[in-house]
């Protein structure tokens, strides 16, 4: 890994917090990046890819496609970002030799960008409703923009804190460390963490056992699709209501005020805004809105409304995965029962949030050909 040394740029900008820094270099990355054609592939099609680049598949199809991605990235089209279902699939590869290739291929192909984890884009989309709300589309950043991060913090941002040093020096140790985990690439951070530590990381549990007894046990609760979504949204809400005091917190700073998380959680504030976004969902106001509640809210109901069908222990990831590339990337990669789920007609996730699903690996070639041969000034418009 390339050291980056930034201390004294940071010591000559002390005004600057590790916040507003952070949002500087998530801002110029997503300006970076707006004008390619984003591309999510998910676990299927990248061990596809891996198994290409070790030669153990002659499939011409695939090699087709792995020609077009490389091609693609190189000349600035298109990228393929990578996000935390991704890494935690990708990581379950306990053989040195399959890792470092699927590694490696992570590394060209997203150029080094991640989408925010979990938490913090579903914090993002709230405070730019909040934002867009109370003080217009022009107070705030597109989530298109602001929602890319690096491989480093592909699972959440983390810093150094509680050091024995002065605030002020603290604080130029952080935004130095921003800067080297913002080179740092997904072969950097498996060589630092080492193959016994993945080995050995915990896994997320197979709860899809317990989701079917879940779903079989409340059947009867919901006498329509809309009942078990807005059911969904419920509980995703029910979820989200610590963030809530969080995020109003930090707009209350913001803006100058000095309510406390506590302060705002015990005014009632969470339990209002989770009715208020509840009721937005109940009375179809939102449409493209908060992605990060819809999608799994949407996707969770249809399995629940399907009598016969069980959870399946990918669903989660599966879950994870159109949360993701539905709202932020323009075509999705992904498996035959997956791109079946969100094309229905019923549910037109694909519609809605503009983006083309593919199973087949042959539409797949056919889509990646159309933006590899495009002429830049098509790409910008």
């Amino acid at each position: 890994m390339r050291f980056v040394d930034a201390f004294w740029k940071h010591r000559n900008e002390p005004d600057k917090s590790l916040d507003a820094y952070l949002k500087e270099r998530r801002l110029a990355l997503g300006n970076s990046i707006a004008d390619r054609h984003m591309v999510y592939l998910d676990t299927k099609y990248w061990l596809l890819l891996r198994d290409h680049r070790l030669g153990r598949s002659e499939d011409p199809v695939i090699a087709r496609l792995s020609v077009l991605l490389e091609d693609g990235v190189r000349s600035a089209k298109l990228i393929c970002p990578i996000s935390t279902d991704i890494f935690l699939e990708i990581l379950k590869q306990t053989d040195p030799v399959t890792l470092k290739c699927s590694v490696d291929l992570i590394d060209t192909l997203s150029e080094g960008v991640s989408v925010l984890a979990p938490d913090e884009r579903g914090q993002m989309e709230l405070l730019h409703f909040v934002r867009k709300t109370h003080f217009g589309e022009a107070s705030c950043h597109s989530p298109e923009v602001f929602v890319w991060t690096k491989l480093a913090y592909v699972l959440g941002f983390t810093a150094p804190h509680d050091t024995r040093f002065s605030p002020e020096e603290e604080l130029v140790i952080q935004k130095s460390f921003l800067d080297q985990m913002w080179e740092a690439s997904l072969a950097d951070m498996i060589d630092t963490i080492g193959i016994n530590a993945i080995r050995e990381m915990p896994r997320m549990p197979d709860i899809s056992e317990h989701l079917n007894v879940g779903k079989l046990a409340h059947a009867s609760e919901n006498d329509s699709f809309e009942a078990a979504f807005l059911s969904e949204v419920a509980g995703i809400l029910d979820t989200l209501k610590p963030d809530f005091g969080e995020m109003f917190s930090y707009l209350e700073e913001g803006l100058g005020g000095g309510a406390t998380k506590k302060e705002i959680s015990a005014s009632g504030g969470p339990q209002q805004f989770a009715n208020l976004i509840y009721h937005g969902f109940r009375l179809k106001r939102f449409s493209t809105e908060l992605p990060s509640i819809r999608i799994p809210a949407t996707l969770q109901a249809a399995i629940l409304w399907e009598p016969n069908r069980k959870y399946k222990p990918t669903d989660m990831h599966d879950i994870g995965h159109a949360e993701v590339a539905l709202p932020y990337f323009d075509t999705f990669l992904t498996e035959r029962s997956l791109r079946h789920l969100l094309t229905r007609t019923d549910l037109g996730l694909d519609r809605l949030y503009r983006c083309t699903v593919i199973s087949d690996p042959n539409r797949a070639v056919e889509e990646v050909e159309k933006i590899v041969s495009r002429p830049a000034s098509a790409m910008d418009g």
